[in-house]
């Protein structure tokens, strides 16, 4: 017992030996430190003369550009790419930089920054209550802290933030509102048709564009073999810039410059790797995936899932053409339009669902049969009848009328979990899966 004291007692003493020493390895205290750091951030803030640009990631997905300038007084200005307005007129809030564990940069009013984490699914698009899932409030980690570039990561949501010291020259152009002139690329979505080209040089490059992911999707033809480029895209100053860069053998396509929007011809005019291109309409895809349709059709009988879209149909540029959003019946609210393969052993399901007393309800339907997949990559759709008490006009019966038109759809797969359902007709009707 005696020999178990003793032992404990030198073990405490060589603990607190070790305490002590380890206390001198450092002239100052931990607070000190701290401070010292959100001291000399803040100082590199401020003294960048011409500001910075951002970048920031959000934790839902996306990509979205910035430029900030600090001041010594706690005051930010800022320009974000996420509207016209954003983009074309500054605004002032606040910042500041805490010690929460690690050193914190905070914009603490609200800023065309907090837009993309309002919870208001109408101010930003995203989920009710969490919006884009971005952030605010930014750690900065010692190892991220170089000379000409910070990349921050946001406390609740992980979005990543980069700053990288501006110009001269590029804060002199979002001062003239150059920033608003690269986001006329967003007129491509005025296009009537579906699918877009561009062609650079002697490469014909197919675009399809999500405005709501910021992703852009570029294909081309390598021989009779297509390629395909993914990546997100945000606006800058100089145009639209992409996350990472399309390389196409001597081509190296790293966003477009030169942004042009020709109201009255309806196109818009890019310059890429240095080549000057206007962005046509074409009636379908440079190269059809020939098993789309069938993948589309095929993936929720394995997963026994269903296919749902919000909008329904967008018709010659009008989305939800046909209005399906305002539908009601008996007192319940239009939730979804889905699609159900193989609802039944001869027929699927296709039709508005409905809510009511915290329950979806399927209240009528369209039975379409099993679809007739083309050889050359369409989906095909036949009326075999209604199920339930279906109306004989409105929003839903124009909806089903169009998925039977005769001449059928291409798929097209815009993500891992989406797809896009376009007329092989014209290509100026579509619908959007997920």
């Amino acid at each position: 017992m005696k020999k178990s004291i003793l032992y404990l007692l030198f073990l405490c003493v060589s603990l607190t030996a070790c305490e002590n020493n380890d206390d001198t390895l450092f002239e100052e205290t931990a607070d000190a430190r701290l401070n010292a750091a959100l001291t000399s951030y803040e100082k590199q803030l401020v003294e960048s003369p011409y500001g910075w640009n951002a970048v920031i990631y959000p934790g839902g997905g996306g990509t979205y550009g910035f430029h900030f300038k600090f001041d010594a007084k706690n005051r930010v200005t800022m320009y974000s790419d996420f509207s016209d307005e954003s983009a074309a007129k500054p605004k002032e809030s606040s910042y500041r930089l805490k010690a929460v564990q690690t050193p914190v940069l905070i914009f603490d009013t609200y800023s065309y920054l907090h837009i993309l984490s309002d919870p208001d699914e109408e101010v930003n698009g995203g989920v009710r209550g969490d919006g884009l899932l971005s952030d605010f409030e930014f750690s900065i980690f010692p190892d991220s802290v170089k000379a000409e570039s910070i990349t921050l990561v946001g406390r609740k949501n992980s979005s990543r933030l980069v700053l990288t010291k501006a110009t001269q020259a590029q804060a002199a152009s979002y001062a003239a509102g150059n920033l608003a002139k690269g986001a006329l690329f967003n007129n491509i979505t005025k296009y009537q048709a579906y699918f877009k080209r561009v062609t650079l040089g002697n490469v014909t490059y197919e675009i399809t564009l999500s405005p709501s992911t910021r992703t852009i999707k570029m294909t081309w033809l390598d021989g009779n073999i297509p390629k395909v480029f993914t990546s997100n895209y945000y606006f800058t100053e100089a145009g639209v810039a992409f996350s990472s860069p399309l390389v196409n053998g001597s081509q190296t396509i790293n966003g477009f410059t030169n942004v042009t929007w020709n109201a009255n011809a309806g196109q818009v005019g890019v310059t890429g790797a240095g080549l000057k291109g206007t962005v046509v309409s074409a009636t379908k895809p440079l190269s059809v995936d020939l098993a789309a349709s069938r993948r589309w059709w095929q993936e929720p009988i394995e997963s026994g899932g269903d296919w749902r879209s919000l909008q329904g149909f967008h018709v010659n540029g009008v989305d939800d053409a046909f209005k399906i959003q305002d539908l009601t019946e008996d007192g319940a609210q239009y939730a979804f339009v889905i699609y159900q393969p193989g609802y039944d052993a001869t027929y699927d399901l296709f039709g508005p669902i409905f809510f009511k007393d915290d329950a979806l309800r399927l209240i009528y339907g369209f039975a379409p049969d099993t679809p007739t997949f083309a050889s050359d990559g369409r989906i095909i759709f036949r009326d075999a009848g209604t199920l339930g008490k279906a109306p004989t006009t409105g929003p839903a019966v124009e909806t089903a009328k169009l998925l039977y038109e005769p001449s059928g759809y291409y798929l097209i797969q815009t993500s891992s979990s989406t797809y896009d359902m376009v007329s092989a007709k014209d290509a100026k009707s579509w619908i959007s899966w997920q």
